[in-house]
C-alpha cells in the first residue's frame, strides 16, 4: 500500500457462500417466507397474500423486497434510489498470492467515488472485484446486459496499481443491484441507512437493508424484524425509522 494509507485488518473477516446461508435461513424460517411472485392488500386486522398458487390471511406481514419495495409502497419510491453496479472476475496475474486463505478480501478507497472492494480467488474463477460507488439510476427489473470492460475499467485501473497479483483480463462479468436510501430531512443522515419500521396504520413491516451491505447484517436485521412482528412494544433503532423523513414524521 502507498505509504501515506491508513490500513486496517480486521481478522475475523470471512466469505459467506450466499446460497448456502440462503438456504439455512429460509429452513430456519420455514413456509413463512415467500420467495415468489406475490400481491398483498392490507385490511384494518391483518394482510390479504396472494401468490399463483394459493391466498391466505396473515396478521402481519414483512415486506423485503429488496429494488421492488418502492414499487409495492409508492410513498417510498421517492425515498429509495437504485441504482446498476458493474461486478468482474478478474484473471490473477499470480494466482497464488490471491489463493483463498493467503489473500484477504479488501477495500480500496482511493478517494470520492473511486472505492473498489473485491475477494479472493475463492471459486476458481478469478478475483471477484466491482466498484463500491454508485453506478447509475435503474429499474428493479434492469438487472441486464452484464457489465461492460468500459463499467469495470477502474477496478481493473486500481488492481494493477495496488494488487498487482491480482490484475489481469476480465473473464466474467455480472450486475448487482444497490437499493440506496435517501437522505433524511428529521433526523438527519447523508442517506444510505436502512428502513426497519412499521408501515403507518396497518399491519405491513417493511424493510429496506440496502445500499450494498445490508445482506452482510441480515442476522441481526431479521432479529428487529421479529420483534417488530411480535412485539407490540418494540421499536427499531431511531436512524431505521420512517420518520427520520418529514412526509413520516
Amino acid at each position: 500500500m502507498p505509504d501515506d494509507w491508513d490500513v486496517v485488518v480486521q481478522d475475523g473477516g470471512a466469505i459467506l457462500h450466499t446460497a448456502t446461508v440462503m438456504t439455512l435461513m429460509r429452513a430456519r424460517a420455514g413456509a413463512r417466507v415467500i420467495g415468489e411472485r406475490a400481491s398483498f392488500a392490507p385490511h384494518r386486522d391483518g394482510v390479504s397474500i396472494r401468490t399463483d398458487s394459493e391466498e391466505f390471511f396473515a396478521e402481519r406481514a414483512i415486506l423485503a423486497l429488496g429494488p421492488w419495495l418502492g414499487r409495492a409502497l409508492p410513498p417510498l419510491a421517492a425515498l429509495l434510489h437504485v441504482t446498476r453496479q458493474a461486478v468482474g472476475w478478474f484473471a490473477p496475474h499470480s494466482p497464488d498470492t490471491v489463493a483463498l486463505g493467503r489473500f484477504p478480501i479488501f477495500i480500496l478507497d482511493r478517494g470520492p467515488d473511486d472505492i473498489v472492494y473485491g475477494f479472493p480467488d475463492f471459486e476458481q474463477r478469478g478475483v471477484k472485484a466491482a466498484p463500491h460507488n454508485h453506478g447509475p439510476a435503474v429499474g428493479p427489473d434492469d438487472w441486464g446486459p452484464p457489465a461492460s470492460d468500459a463499467e469495470l475499467r477502474s477496478v481493473g485501473d486500481a488492481l494493477a496499481a495496488l494488487v498487482p497479483g491480482a490484475a489481469g483480463p476480465i473473464v466474467d462479468s455480472d450486475v448487482c443491484l444497490y437499493t440506496n436510501t435517501a437522505p433524511a430531512d428529521v433526523r438527519l443522515d447523508a442517506g444510505e441507512e436502512f428502513i426497519i419500521d412499521r408501515w403507518p396504520e396497518s399491519r405491513l413491516i417493511v424493510c429496506s437493508a440496502c445500499s450494498g451491505h445490508g445482506a452482510k447484517f441480515a442476522p441481526a436485521i431479521g432479529q428487529r424484524l421479529a420483534r417488530l412482528g411480535t412485539d407490540p412494544s418494540y421499536q427499531a433503532e431511531l436512524f431505521f425509522q420512517l420518520s427520520r423523513y418529514s412526509q413520516f414524521a
